[in-house]
């Protein structure tokens, strides 16, 4: 039978992405399959498959780019609407979660190397995005979360939602980091000038700025190693 167009009920039961994955384990599904379960139902003519398929030819095939994308660019592909797109979105982060877990419980944060490492997936994003990673006082990771998404010109970092963040996970160090697209990893002047800005916040709370990290492709630069804090 021809899968391409079927619904998925009608196929065999060892070609169903569900039971494929109960008779062989995750590992035996292929990325678009892994998609179609969350998408649970396709549309008419189209299996879940096939809309899975769609998504991932919009992203080259790279679940990196693919998690990069909004709500409002997800529910551009046909039979991708907001609940799909919110699932989609949810799973992906859990995935992130997962990858940086190890690093939460174990890795002492203690040099701009093992910062800049924390926020690696930065280096894909092809718009600006700013984060904060949460330090208790063994310098161990207990939090990291994007504060911010925004265009590829330009960060805004509100110090109330930053240290909002700090706060509720009894942080008392934090790191920031946002990335330049461009490639550049040199700060601009309102770089500058919103690290200090965040510097002067946080010694009102006592926390210590350990860090600001500003990720590119080739690199990073941190301000911490510069002398700039």
């Amino acid at each position: 039978m021809d899968k391409g167009k079927s619904s998925i009920k009608n196929w065999s039961e060892q070609d169903k992405p569900r039971e494929k994955l109960m008779a062989g384990g995750p590992a035996s599904l292929s990325d678009s399959e892994l998609i179609a379960i969350l998408l649970v139902t396709g549309v008419k003519n189209q299996s879940a498959i096939d809309v899975a398929r769609s998504l991932l030819q919009k992203t080259n095939h790279s679940i990196n780019d693919l998690a990069n994308l909004s709500i409002k660019e997800l529910k551009q592909i046909k039979g991708i609407g907001e609940a799909k797109a919110i699932t989609i979105i949810a799973a992906l982060e859990l995935g992130r979660r997962r990858s940086v877990e190890p690093k939460q419980s174990k890795q002492k944060i203690d040099s701009a190397k093992k910062a800049a490492s924390l926020f690696d997936e930065l280096k894909l994003s092809k718009q600006e995005e700013f984060w904060i990673a949460c330090l208790n006082r063994q310098l161990k990771l207990v939090h990291i979360s994007r504060v911010h998404l925004g265009g590829i010109s330009q960060v805004v970092a509100d110090p109330r939602i930053l240290f909002r963040i700090a706060l509720e996970h009894h942080a008392t160090s934090v790191i920031v980091a946002h990335n330049h697209p461009s490639g550049v990893t040199r700060p601009s002047k309102e770089d500058e000038i919103m690290t200090n800005r965040l510097k002067a916040a946080a010694a009102l709370l006592d926390i210590t700025l350990a860090d600001h990290i500003i990720v590119a492709e080739e690199g990073y630069f941190s301000f911490a190693d510069e002398g700039m804090l």
